[in-house]
């Protein structure tokens, strides 16, 4: 089966990058006329509805901050979007603005001209979902658009070329150095996430023998006396109380982070990214329910399974756990908002005993 798009025939059973982003371009199109009255009005609903997906047709993970900061800050500015490479280094930043802004004001334009002078780059984007500018050469008395792209006029396989050619992820993340980088990267932190819950969990031990140290130096332990040099004095801060919001409480995250995520069994884990939080939420559903099956949909219950014994495609975010004796892929690579709402579905598969409570985030 073929269809026609732009002029060249493209092969259905067969969708190579380019042509995968001209269908997200089509449906960016369509999701701006549906949803006009509400994008034009907010910037955070325009990234998620118009410019998030574009990104990701792109190789970008926006749930993952290794690649895609949101938010980014430095020195006096602070930039929606920060597409950093393998070693950590911002090479593309990206401004959104509500569907329909005025794109061209002085203003805004030299805002852009401090992305780049702050974070040292020559490629910034400014964009409201249909319309991007990019900006590649500031200097002196020029700071006019290298090159402008309208998704309501131009031809989308040129949009979709000029695109691939200048923000693809594939530029700065080495194909054969990404799936594994990244991979590792996420099995790590949810094994710290791991020892932390166990921490958090632990009640206190037997007592222990007490040392006493005198303002002398001396310390006194069992009847023996050791002379001890005393440290320095520290001071030692306590941390303030986290403020927690239920996740059934939670609508819209759009450009929020969570701080803390406290689960069922009121243990408590430091979080960065709402995939982390649906990480955590199927970890203890996992721990505490011994006869799932698998594959598990989503809460969507379509095509993506959320558990599941199949290890998901490259460029996939996933973590792997343990489970009954065999391995357990969980895939967590959604927006901040279906990271909630899958976790609050997860959730739901808990088995019950103890004292549970409300599972619930800080925000910061």
């Amino acid at each position: 089966m073929t269809e026609k798009r732009g002029g060249i025939t493209m092969t259905a059973q067969f969708q190579s990058p380019l042509s995968n982003l001209c269908d997200v371009l089509g449906e960016i199109k369509d999701s701006a006329k549906q949803y006009k009255a509400i994008l034009t009005k907010n910037e955070a609903s325009t990234r998620a509805v118009l410019i998030d997906p574009i990104l990701r047709a792109l190789g970008w993970d926006t749930a993952n901050t290794h690649m895609v900061e949101i938010e980014k800050s430095l020195g006096s500015v602070r930039a929606d979007y920060a597409l950093f490479d393998s070693n950590k280094a911002a090479q593309i930043i990206v401004e959104a603005k509500a569907l329909g802004s005025n794109l061209t004001l002085q203003s805004l334009v030299m805002s852009l001209v401090n992305y780049a002078f702050e974070f040292k780059l020559n490629d910034v984007f400014l964009t409201d979902g249909l319309t991007w500018y990019h900006y590649s050469d500031f200097r002196p008395g020029k700071i006019t658009p290298t090159r402008i792209l309208d998704l309501t006029k131009d031809n989308p396989v040129e949009i979709a070329a000029y695109l691939v050619q200048m923000i693809d992820a594939a530029r700065f993340w080495p194909v054969e150095n990404t799936d594994l980088l990244v991979q590792r990267i996420e099995q790590l932190e949810s094994t710290v996430a791991t020892l932390q819950r166990l921490i958090s969990l632990q009640t206190p031990s037997q007592p222990v023998n007490t040392i006493t140290i005198s303002s002398n130096g001396t310390a006194t332990n069992l009847n023996t006396t050791t002379t001890i040099t005393p440290p320095p004095p520290t001071v030692v801060l306590q941390p303030t109380q986290a403020k927690y919001v239920d996740l059934a409480s939670l609508i819209d995250v759009t450009g929020k982070r969570p701080s803390q995520l406290r689960l069922p069994d009121n243990s408590t884990i430091a979080v960065k990214r709402w995939k982390e939080v649906l990480r955590e939420c199927c970890k203890y559903t996992l721990t505490s329910n011994p006869s799932i099956s698998f594959p598990l949909p989503d809460r969507a219950g379509r095509k993506v399974s959320l558990l599941s014994l199949t290890k998901p495609a490259p460029g996939i975010s996933y973590v792997t756990e343990q489970y009954n004796g065999g391995t357990i892929f969980i895939y967590v690579n959604y927006d901040a908002n279906n990271c909630i709402a899958n976790a609050q579905y997860i959730l739901g598969f808990a088995t019950s005993t103890g004292n549970i409570t409300t599972a619930a985030v800080a925000i910061e």
